[in-house]
């Protein structure tokens, strides 16, 4: 019999997942997952459920990134996973993990989900954070220096021809480096930050929009505004709405 064929019938007397699940809840640094066409969790491993910041599995199913993550990570994984589902698989990528730190990397590989008759209906998921740039790819070291600048003083009016010179790139090396690791550009890093900065602000303090938009390094409050809805999807007033304690 064709191995193709020998492996496809067998694994279709499969009739409990459990016991895949109890190996895949073994793995200590790797997060396996699984979501619907919405974007909805239907299965989470167990590093997976911590890197959604609770205890059990179960209070991650039917929900979506955007109940665990920051807008613009959760906006970010929206925007790879319908990529996949359109049929192109991620595999081995690099995505900046901006929350932990500049030496803390994803690494991560995302594929379509099939049903039976051959129709795409998720996509489902493995990554695993390095930290430390010797477990990284060689490229990161080059452009170490730059992110570590951008986490340092991302409210500071930086310069990217600057950030690259420091890296000893130029500008467009810098870029080309940007987009093969983190599938984004120097600037968009940056303005990312400054917005992750600008949503804890607004969730966790009174203080005005304004204040908090010169704060995190806009100068100019309506590009402030359109940035933070360009990359949360609301607007600040209805973000601090929503998500103030």
């Amino acid at each position: 019999m064709h191995p193709a064929r020998f492996q496809k019938q067998f694994l279709r007397r499969l009739g409990d997942f459990r016991p895949l699940q109890q190996l895949l809840d073994l793995l200590p640094d790797v997060a396996f997952f699984m979501k619907d066409r919405s974007g909805r969790f239907v299965f989470n491993n167990q590093r997976a459920t911590e890197s959604c910041g609770v205890a059990a599995a179960a209070e991650t199913i039917g929900k979506t990134d955007g109940d665990f993550f920051s807008p613009d990570r959760a906006a970010l994984y929206r925007q790879q996973d319908q990529q996949v589902m359109q049929g192109t698989p991620i595999l081995n990528a690099i995505c900046p993990a901006p929350e932990k730190g500049a030496d803390w990397l994803i690494i991560f590989s995302k594929v379509p989900l099939k049903d039976r008759r051959g129709r795409i209906i998720g996509v489902a998921g493995i990554h695993r954070e390095i930290r430390g740039l010797p477990a990284a790819p060689p490229q990161y070291n080059r452009i170490s220096r730059a992110i570590q600048r951008m986490h340092q003083h991302y409210a500071a009016p930086l310069s990217i021809a600057a950030l690259a010179a420091e890296s000893g790139l130029s500008r467009s090396q810098l870029d080309r480096c940007f987009r093969r690791l983190f599938r984004t550009t120097p600037r968009d890093y940056l303005l990312r930050l400054r917005i992750n900065a600008a949503s804890r602000l607004l969730a966790e303090t009174n203080r005005k929009t304004t204040d908090i938009a010169l704060e995190v390094g806009f100068y100019d409050h309506a590009h402030f505004s359109r940035t933070f809805r360009k990359l949360t999807g609301v607007t600040p007033a209805a973000y601090r709405k929503r998500h103030h304690h």
